[in-house]
């Protein structure tokens, strides 16, 4: 009898297979929640993309399609904002379905670009729009074996649409002086050393001066360096026939009138080196090269769109940034 137990001590025959089998055990279940996280993962991705959408559409909706003159003193639509945000949302497919009304909060609010912080509000200093989408029960298929059989999820987003604090490259070579920023009348810029100039010339220095080869090559081939609030531009005065008359042409290219933004600075002399305050839309509608009247005419508009490189977060003068997400 010891003999036997003895053996049956120490036979092991059939252990290979209890372990191979506790070892496949394990090995499925991690294959089979590795592809439930990969679904969650989809699933999060998908969340992601309808609220950054929610929030991009949401900023834009805080002010009107058509930007022009008439709607200068509009404030930020709030109502507009939360309508877009959610439409866009609800246009938007995650986990199989649409999300419905209960799944997508919207705030509107203002950026503070310091704290990077969300400040929920609805005023005339309204920028922003934060959009959480969630989804909730999400069908677990083998954590099932875990006891796990439905997980929540959610993403946030928080998109901006803000006066513009910076350009890219390509700046037509003219500044406005600021008290004519928002005038919305006509104005002629002569390019004279008087204190009722309205613009002037510039370059960014300390790479660039006020010199026709430059002025020309920021208008031929749209040299002039990114700038934004705060940079230093050298001012210039000076008349410069070629640079008008290669002017004239490129507003006679763009149909007799051209829209672009200018950066504004505080000078009527336009002889000097001045900090950039900001930035507004000059609509270009001729340009005089010859005789003894030489200028460039325009209306400096009361709100307007910048262009895509442009970056929020500067003064208002007038010149939107596009809507981009913060966070």
């Amino acid at each position: 009898m010891q003999k036997f137990i003895r053996r049956f001590q120490t036979d092991q025959s059939g252990s290979v297979a209890v372990v191979t089998a506790i070892g496949l055990f394990s090995i499925l279940g991690l294959v089979a929640l590795g592809l439930d996280i990969s679904h969650l993962i989809e699933v999060r991705a998908e969340l992601q993309r309808a609220a950054d959408a929610g929030a991009l559409a949401g900023a834009r909706g805080l002010y009107p399609d058509v930007i022009n003159l008439a709607s200068f003193s509009s404030p930020p639509n709030c109502g507009q904002a939360y309508y877009r945000s959610r439409a866009t949302v609800a246009r938007n497919i995650v986990d199989g379905a649409a999300p419905g009304f209960d799944a997508v909060s919207v705030q509107t609010g203002t950026w503070d670009y310091g704290a990077k912080t969300f400040v929920p509000s609805c005023n005339t200093l309204t920028n922003t729009v934060q959009v959480r989408v969630q989804k909730l029960g999400i069908n677990m298929l083998f954590a099932r074996i875990f006891g796990i059989t439905q997980l929540n999820c959610d993403a946030t987003s928080t998109a901006v649409m803000d006066w513009v604090k910076g350009l890219g490259p390509g700046t037509l070579p003219i500044a406005v002086n600021e008290d004519y920023a928002k005038s919305g009348n006509v104005e002629k810029i002569t390019f004279n050393p008087a204190t009722s100039d309205v613009g002037g010339w510039f370059a960014v220095p300390p790479g660039d001066s006020t010199s026709a080869s430059t002025l020309n090559d920021y208008i031929d081939t749209g040299s002039c360096p990114p700038i934004k609030v705060g940079d230093i531009i050298d001012l210039s005065n000076g008349v410069v026939e070629s640079v008008l008359k290669n002017l004239k042409n490129r507003l006679a290219e763009h149909g007799g009138t051209w829209d672009t933004a200018l950066p504004v600075v505080d000078s009527t002399q336009f002889n000097e080196n001045k900090p950039v305050k900001g930035f507004l839309i000059f609509r270009i509608t001729e340009v005089s090269a010859h005789g003894n009247d030489k200028y460039v005419s325009g209306i400096p508009l009361g709100l307007g769109m910048g262009p895509g490189a442009a970056i929020p977060g500067g003064s208002n003068y007038g010149v939107l940034a596009p809507p981009k997400l913060v966070k």
